[in-house]
């Protein structure tokens, strides 16, 4: 695709945003504005694939199809999980924050029904990827230590686009953190986004991890068997309004 039609793409997909209602609780008009980005920066979807197919494992989970969404909704089963095992806190971790991620699917899906419900311009393939990469969200956040808080957000999302090359979300976070930094004087942020990003080229790439087996296991040993560095301690940072553009992708 040419660079003048991802430009057309991409604003006639700006149009359609402005033409929504503004709502800050929809995930419709963050998706489509992700979206719009995405069709002219990239969304890593080559790198994405590539790193999977590296893997055994990788495209063993490409050829099933492997659903990550059943795997981590099942919260009946995450609950009867050993405590202190990964999928345990991470039950623990949703249901206290209200982070269902069934329901974060659906209104994607809803978001992209112009594309089926599909990631546009994606092959099978590579819908499969961007839906595990969004589905897994939450999870990553307890592997990693990042909480939900802004500063947090912005880091995990800089630990996973470095993993699978994702300029579109790379960029918007760091526009988001410098805004941070400029309007209240939080330069640290920039620091949390940046460690977020090392830590990410430093572990294994989480997308292909077994994760059925990984839920079983005490964090710590997940962590360790992923390469995961520790976390450096950071101090949160709340916007008074949050987004999930982030997880949405």
């Amino acid at each position: 695709m040419g660079l003048s039609t991802r430009f057309h793409q991409m604003t006639d997909a700006i149009r359609k945003i402005r033409r929504q209602r503004a709502d800050p609780e929809a995930v419709a008009p963050a998706v489509h504005v992700l979206d719009a980005i995405s069709i002219f920066l990239g969304r890593g979807d080559a790198t994405m694939l590539g790193r999977m197919q590296a893997s055994v494992l990788g495209r063993r989970l490409l050829e099933d199809r492997h659903d990550a969404l059943a795997l981590i909704a099942n919260r009946d089963r995450l609950r009867g999980l050993p405590e202190g095992s990964l999928g345990r806190l991470y039950c623990t971790f949703a249901e206290s924050r209200e982070l269902y991620p069934e329901v974060l699917a659906k209104q994607v899906r809803v978001a992209r029904v112009d594309s089926g419900g599909l990631l546009p311009d994606a092959s099978p393939e590579i819908a499969y990827l961007h839906d595990r990469y969004r589905d897994l969200h939450d999870l990553w956040h307890v592997v990693t230590g990042y909480g939900t808080d802004m500063a947090g957000e912005l880091a995990i999302v800089n630990f996973q686009a470095v993993q699978v090359g994702y300029r579109a979300m790379t960029i918007s976070s760091w526009v988001q953190l410098l805004s941070i930094a400029l309007r209240t004087g939080r330069f640290d942020v920039l620091v949390t986004g940046f460690r977020g990003r090392r830590r990410g080229r430093q572990s294994a790439y989480l997308l292909a991890a077994d994760w059925d087996r990984l839920l079983t296991l005490p964090l710590e040993e997940v962590r360790r068997e992923l390469g995961i560095p520790p976390l450096a301690p950071y101090r949160p940072w709340n916007h008074p309004q949050p987004t999930r553009v982030e997880a949405a992708a």
